[in-house]
């Protein structure tokens, strides 16, 4: 590693380990999950199936009605009063899905291992993938760091540096913003139905890594749902995420660096003032030692057998540090 950072060879060397290390955990997670999933949803559809049939004066959308009630499962559970195939979360996309939640700590909570192998295995799993992605994301924010440092050596306007230092900041910041949030957050509007205020607020809270789950792009039903474009969705969704983690971890990192610089240049002019202040002070007694010692000396006439001594130092006692203002000492007279 040099000082400017890591390299590109070494930058793609580890995005390779961490590629192959999700696909080893999404083929481990969809081989553990997928088929038991396949089975607590087939007798799912069996008895919902069978309750329709006894109850045939019941309407599907009361009954949907009643599912909205229900979290565990509701999205198949419609999906089978539709008619619609039954199918696995835990396929191998979806199992991708899943550990990218994992090992960029984000976890959203709609997807969890059910069997205790899979329990397992998860732990395991993400003691030894969170921080392998945590050394990448860390690499990618340095390469970040050093592209916005080129961006940030523009001249838009040469004959001010300080205006051009702050336009060159508003333009990685916009760029940024834009790349990873504008832009997904309109795409996320539009495939995902929601408001603009929602897939912001869900850019922020994935990228952030607070995951609460309760936006999830890229799982439920949505205009690019089918097999195919929702595969390749849910891919570039993924990889958003991991690109938009290491430019806010970027952001964040500089606005803790301004503020630490803030605090110590605060402590910096504190301290500068505390001392100015002391050195006043002292050449304050120092002035007032002097000023004390020359009144005593214009009376020494009046003091028959007592001889006054100046103090060492101007008045400042070397050994204890305190103001000597007078030094009497008695003559014996001859």
């Amino acid at each position: 590693m040099t000082s400017n950072g890591p390299g590109w060879r070494r930058m793609v060397v580890l995005f390779v380990v961490v590629v192959v290390y999700l696909c080893v955990g999404a083929a481990v997670f969809s081989q553990i999950e997928g088929d038991p999933e396949i089975e607590r949803r087939l007798q799912l559809e069996a008895f919902l199936r069978n309750f329709i049939g006894n109850h045939s004066c019941l309407h599907h959308e009361d009954l949907i009605t009643v599912l909205r009630q229900v979290d565990q499962e509701f999205t198949f559970a419609l999906n089978t009063l539709r008619n619609r195939t039954v199918y696995t979360q835990w396929d191998f996309i979806g199992a991708f899905s899943f550990v990218v939640t994992v090992v960029t700590t984000i976890g959203y909570g709609n997807m969890a291992p059910r069997t205790y192998p899979g329990k397992v295995a998860l732990v395991v799993y993400a003691l030894i993938g969170i921080p392998i992605t945590l050394i990448m994301l860390n690499y990618l924010g340095q390469l970040l760091t050093r592209l916005s440092t080129k961006v940030n050596k523009c001249k838009l306007c040469s004959t001010k540096p300080l205006v051009n230092k702050i336009l060159n900041m508003v333009l990685i910041v916009t760029l940024g913003l834009t790349i990873l949030f504008i832009l997904p957050a309109s795409a996320f509007s539009y495939i995902e139905d929601w408001t603009v205020l929602e897939a912001l607020y869900y850019c922020f809270v994935t990228l952030s890594t607070i995951g609460f789950g309760d936006y999830v792009a890229a799982m439920s039903e949505n205009r690019l749902s089918h097999r195919g474009t929702g595969d390749l969705y849910r891919i570039v969704t993924y990889v958003w995420i991991l690109i938009g983690l290491a430019y806010l971890s970027l952001l964040i990192n500089y606005i803790s660096n301004v503020f630490i610089k803030k605090a110590e240049e605060m402590e910096r002019l504190t301290k500068e003032k505390l001392e100015a202040e002391v050195s006043r002070l002292q050449q304050e007694l120092s002035k007032t030692g002097k000023s004390v010692y020359k009144t005593a000396a214009n009376v020494t006439s009046s003091v028959k057998g007592k001889v006054w001594e100046a103090p060492s130092s101007n008045g400042i006692d070397q050994e204890t540090g305190s103001v000597t203002l007078l030094r009497i000492s008695q003559l014996e007279e001859s």
